[in-house]
């Protein structure tokens, strides 16, 4: 029988914007589209590409929603008496962060942020789960609860590791000729763009070490397959800081009470509120049309965000900012960011890319549609 592997690539924020123009891999990878973002973060885009599905059936849309009956987080609230110079730093923070998901037994991604600690209880966190492992998104199947079924030999990457330890894992898994299917997961490209912006000198040069690193996984495969099929996708862009906009303290010279009167929780590209009373809601609501660079969400965009959440789960009132204006200070960081995403998906800015080595004849059109492809990919391999 002929052997053969699908490899699917994913480079966290390589954006449209970010290798349109360039000739990254482009005799090895010809086939280039653009795919929408999903209204989100990461954390929204990546459980969307797992399982083909909208925010408002997989439930993944930002880190934090409200519901203090079974927030995690009540005993914490004593932690307001601490002295912030020092409990408001982020290594504080990040070290704490990694204790609680011990104590709680979290095997997702987990960090606490910058929630204040006197209104983090009214919070409950999303991602309790590793995504990326049969169940992780239950009730909603994910592409490790898909091979499963079809009982396909994968090879899934440890989103905890390092770029480099996640590629020469998946390289000595290849020289097994075993795996059928793999999904290699890199996530520096992110965390490089928030620092150095998408104009960075650091970014060609990052391109070409992915570069390198894929012809490693290129002449695995052709040492160790009949036949291999490469693609790499994002899931959004970057944006540079244009602008930083205090969202926070415009909404509390209100002087309306939190956790009495609403609820906020402060992205950094957006806001979700919930509110306790009509009073505070209809200030609040005017106070945000005097918000710069930003407008609130209509229903017919929640429609096509399809984050049209019918228990309100994310915020009865989203506010989004302008792309490049972020929310400084916010609940996920207390100054902005050279650079973020998170913004309008049809921004120029936003649009993720997909490569392919072979055309397609329905090609991606949203990053959802990633997980078509996966799935056509596994259908193919178990006819063989």
């Amino acid at each position: 029988m002929k052997k053969d592997i699908s490899i699917f690539m994913f480079i966290d924020a390589l954006g449209w914007e970010i290798i349109k123009d360039m000739n990254f891999l482009e005799e090895l990878l010809p086939y280039r589209y653009p795919a929408l973002m999903q209204f989100g973060y990461s954390c929204t885009a990546i459980p969307t590409i797992l399982t083909g599905q909208p925010p408002t059936v997989h439930k993944h849309l930002s880190f934090y929603y409200y519901d203090p009956v079974n927030s995690p987080f009540k005993m914490f609230k004593i932690l307001k008496y601490l002295p912030s110079c020092i409990f408001d730093r982020w290594r504080f923070r990040h070290l704490f962060s990694k204790l609680i998901k011990k104590m709680k037994g979290y095997t997702g991604y987990f960090e606490i942020y910058a929630m204040p600690f006197d209104r983090i209880h009214y919070f409950d966190y999303i991602e309790k789960k590793d995504l990326f492992v049969p169940c992780g998104l239950a009730p909603v199947p994910n592409i490790a609860d898909q091979l499963e079924e079809r009982k396909i030999p994968y090879h899934i990457s440890n989103w905890r590791l390092s770029e480099l330890q996640n590629i020469n894992a998946l390289i000595e898994d290849m020289k097994k000729g075993e795996i059928r299917f793999a999904f290699l997961y890199t996530a520096a490209m992110d965390s490089l763009l928030h620092r150095v912006t998408k104009q960075g000198k650091e970014i060609p040069e990052k391109l070409d070490w992915y570069k390198d690193q894929i012809m490693r996984v290129v002449e695995t495969a052709k040492q160790n397959y009949d036949d291999f099929k490469l693609y790499i996708m994002s899931d959004h862009g970057m944006t540079t800081l244009t602008e930083i906009v205090d969202v926070k303290t415009m909404i509390e010279s209100l002087n309306y009470k939190f956790g009495k009167d609403y609820v906020a929780m402060y992205d950094s590209t957006m806001v979700h509120f919930w509110y306790f009373n009509e009073e505070a809601k209809n200030a609040i609501l005017t106070k945000l049309l005097e918000v710069p660079h930003s407008h609130i969400l209509t229903d017919e965009e929640k429609k096509r965000y399809m984050i049209d959440f019918e228990d309100d789960m994310y915020g009865e009132t989203l506010l989004l900012m302008d792309a490049g204006y972020q929310i400084a200070p916010s609940d996920m960081g207390l100054n902005a960011l050279p650079a973020m995403h998170g913004f309008a998906p049809e921004h120029e800015d936003s649009i993720a890319s997909f490569l392919s080595m072979e055309p397609l004849d329905n090609p991606p059109k949203w990053v959802g549609d990633y997980h078509r492809i996966m799935l056509e990919k596994m259908n193919m391999i178990v006819k063989k």
